[in-house]
């Protein structure tokens, strides 16, 4: 809830005798409500008013009377439902719209109705800000206005966030967080509509908001209690996604400084981390097919082709495989090879200058060689060889075959 909106605990003057009053009788009412300081018995009185005089003139300065005891009580549903009254009474007026777009979120009501009610409350407080007061000074219209554009944008972002529509909350907290950049509460809900959404893209950004959410302090802190709440499940998230609880802190100081995350910040996730040390360890135990892992992931992305050509403008990285076929049977000049999987054709090597024997299908030939095609489904390569640079064919019986072995 924004806690600034409840600092203040409205006074009502009660207007001098004769003025507006159905009867001297109403009068004494209220003298006796100003009296009583028991919040509750003052609400008993305030009852016994409205059940009294229902059509009085001064049913504002009654219902500010109900607000400023419901607050004091700290009944948010007690005032929620005053501001309803004002709004069915004056559905154009700003302080009901106000109230109702301000509580309904700390309502424990959330049904259809009360949704839709503070809905349209909500829109219309956004319609009444077009025109300034003329008792208003322009520096403070503006601070008002902006104070009320946050209330409104937040009640919208609650209420498609309770039906669901993560995508529409998303906008209606992130306008907020536009006017009130450092406001926790709003960070807080983003963050968890964008973890709601499922989405790769939404991780961590939703990170990155619920971190801010726990980071700011002083006038901005939320409440000990939510922020912690926030916190144990910020930790849930961040290490269900990355693995662990490492670079948390970090995470959480960078949030503190700045509303959003900086263009292209990520968090690793354990996904990510998983392959990535498969990969290193691969690159240290088995680095021919390591490479060849690489150049076939990026070749079956959409911008294989790109790649593919600066591919041919350099030599490959020695590459190994398992001989599938060859031709010719007496000279081989073309060898087929599996790499990944030894069943597999993947690679064709195309040989500047004959093999002088033959070999047994399925041995293990290392090769260095230039890329000049490739086939996308499946995904074959054809490479330029020279003789010399394939070890593990067998050696010619006859002497100075000049093959590798």
């Amino acid at each position: 809830m924004l806690k600034t909106a409840f600092l203040v605990v409205m006074s009502v003057a009660v207007p001098a005798a004769g003025q507006n009053w159905t009867n001297r009788g109403e009068y004494d009412r209220v003298l006796e409500i100003k009296a009583e300081a028991t919040p509750a018995k003052r609400v008993a009185l305030l009852d016994q008013w409205k059940k009294e005089y229902p059509k009085t003139e001064l049913r504002q300065a009654r219902w500010e009377l109900y607000l400023s005891t419901y607050q004091t009580l700290g009944s948010w549903d007690g005032m929620l439902a005053v501001a309803h009254e004002m709004a069915t009474d004056a559905p154009t007026a700003p302080v009901g719209l106000y109230w109702i777009a301000l509580l309904t979120p700390s309502s424990q009501e959330r049904s259809p109705d009360v949704l839709t009610r503070a809905e349209k409350a909500s829109r219309q407080l956004l319609t009444g800000l077009d025109k300034k007061p003329e008792a208003v000074t322009l520096g403070d219209w503006q601070k008002q206005r902006t104070h009320t554009e946050v209330v409104a944008h937040r009640a919208l972002g609650w209420i498609e966030w309770q039906r669901g529509s993560y995508p529409a909350a998303e906008q209606e907290f992130t306008t907020c967080l536009e006017k009130d950049p450092a406001n926790a509460e709003i960070s807080a809900w983003l963050g968890m509509v964008l973890a709601l959404q499922k989405l790769p893209e939404k991780t961590v950004p939703g990170l990155w908001h619920l971190a801010r959410a726990t980071s700011l302090e002083d006038q901005s802190a939320l409440p000990v209690s939510q922020r912690r709440e926030v916190r144990t499940l910020l930790e849930a998230l961040y290490g269900s996604y990355h693995g662990s609880a490492e670079g948390l802190a970090a995470l959480s100081t960078a949030a503190r400084g700045a509303v959003l995350p900086p263009a292209g910040f990520q968090i690793e996730s354990a996904a990510v981390i998983a392959a990535r040390q498969q990969e290193e360890e691969l690159n240290r135990v088995n680095p021919e097919l390591a490479a060849w892992l690489k150049i076939k992931k990026r070749l079956e992305t959409p911008e294989g082709d790109a790649y593919f050509t600066e591919l041919m403008a350099s030599p490959l990285p020695k590459l190994k495989g398992a001989l599938l076929r060859y031709a010719p049977a007496s000279r081989p000049k073309e060898l087929t090879l599996g790499i990944t999987d030894p069943a597999a054709e993947e690679v064709i090597l195309k040989l500047n200058t004959p093999l002088p024997n033959k070999a047994e299908i399925g041995i293990q030939l290392e090769f260095e060689g230039t890329a000049v095609s490739f086939t996308r489904n499946p995904l074959v390569m054809t490479i330029q060889v020279e003789r010399e640079k394939i070890s593990g064919w067998p050696a010619s019986k006859a002497a100075g075959s000049g093959v590798k072995k």
